[in-house]
């Protein structure tokens, strides 16, 4: 009977109220009934629930993905100033398995699809969606292995869901492409002169206002410069750059790279851990503007909190990093922030109000994984891709 009176609302009405409720009751709302089920299922109801969940302070799901295992695992839910809590078992928001033999790990997420990457086959890369079940598979191209790329993965400002990947020999990259869901299919992009910024096959671009982000660092006898900000127009499939803050504490030669892009509340960051003491974050507060860097935070550091545990060591070593950058996650609105290491993803919560840095405990540590913060949606892969591109299920 309560479910008759609800369907007597008008439609609008039922799909505003089902939007707003968590993921794990609208996924129970679907078998409720088929009229509620297919108003779940529509795009207008996913591009309305990501609208509310942008305006929310819901809590975000935290991947982690370990590199050495291909496993990977639902750490728990960042938000509001909660960091981590264990999900229960059976969680929507579980991972599902791939099928054998694929054990993609995961890359990055946007707009609640994962892109993930198998190393193992080396000729796919995935796009998937945990709470649909969806995923595609992407094939590389003839003579192309995915060990040999650095990946980005983001939406233009029209909704365009693309991955970009870079091929270099050496330090610097030689060749560009780019793959929209929507047309299936890898296209070159031509740049005007040779850009030579920083390339790491396991770094992330940041996604800020539908552009992909690159650092280009230079070098002398001594020291490393962090110069400009190579950005990528998911729109336009062009490169632009613009200039990095001034006044940065320089890094000296022959350590991992200590300076980093991040995404924080919409705006673009860059992070200097170049000093063994404070931690140095600003924002560009008019996207675009070199002139609106602003530093937002400097962060006394405790050397002994950040101490690599003894056993992680030989495994560092082994991969040549020198002391692990710390980079900022999420930022909250009372100043707070979450920070991760970059090999090992151990997370720190820096308080806003006190200033001190503390670690937030995980059930275990490892010596090198992937953090991954994941806004769940229920944006359908079918209405993005080609239609002869098959979308399997989990």
């Amino acid at each position: 009977m309560e479910i008759d009176r609800l369907n007597d609302l008008p439609q609008e009405i039922i799909i505003d109220i089902l939007s707003r409720l968590p993921v794990q009751t609208i996924m129970k709302s679907k078998c409720v009934c088929k009229s509620w089920r297919d108003l779940v299922e529509s795009p207008h109801f996913a591009s309305l629930h990501s609208h509310h969940a942008a305006l929310t302070s819901a809590r975000l799901p935290v991947f982690e993905d370990l590199k050495f295992s291909r496993a990977h695992r639902l750490l728990g839910f960042i938000g509001g100033n909660e960091i981590i809590q264990k999900p229960s078992k059976g969680s929507v928001l579980y991972p599902h398995s791939f099928p054998k033999p694929n054990k993609p790990f995961i890359h990055s997420s946007v707009n609640g699809l994962l892109f993930m990457i198998d190393f193992d086959s080396m000729f796919e890369v995935f796009i998937c969606n945990p709470i649909t079940r969806e995923y595609v598979a992407i094939e590389m191209g003839r003579d192309c292995y995915s060990y040999e790329y650095a990946f980005g993965f983001g939406v233009s400002k029209s909704g365009q869901y693309k991955l970009a990947r870079v091929y270099a020999r050496g330090d610097y990259p030689i060749d560009y492409q780019v793959y929209n869901l929507g047309i299936g299919q890898w296209k070159s992009i031509t740049t005007e002169s040779e850009m030579a910024f920083w390339y790491q096959r396991a770094y992330v671009p940041p996604l800020v206002n539908g552009n992909l982000h690159w650092l280009e660092v230079l070098t002398d006898n001594v020291f490393l410069y962090p110069r400009k900000v190579y950005c990528l127009d998911l729109e336009t499939d062009l490169f632009k750059s613009f200039s990095c803050p001034r006044s940065i504490s320089l890094q000296k030669r022959g350590k991992d790279l200590q300076y980093s892009l991040s995404a924080l509340r919409g705006c673009l960051c860059f992070s200097s851990d170049a000093d063994d003491d404070v931690i140095e974050i600003w924002c560009m507060k008019k996207y675009g503007d070199d002139k609106s860097w602003t530093k937002d935070y400097v962060i006394k550091r405790k050397p002994h909190t950040l101490k690599i545990p003894e056993y992680f060591h030989r495994i560092i070593e082994s991969q040549n990093h020198g002391r692990e950058m710390l980079y900022p996650v999420k930022a909250f609105k009372d100043g707070g922030l979450i920070l991760a290491l970059h090999v090992s993803a151990r997370l720190f919560y820096y308080s806003g109000t006190t200033k001190v840095v503390e670690e937030i405990k995980k059930e275990r540590n490892h010596a090198s994984s992937n953090l991954v913060i994941h806004s769940p949606s229920f944006v359908a892969l079918k209405s993005l891709v080609m239609e002869n591109m098959r979308v399997k299920l989990l």
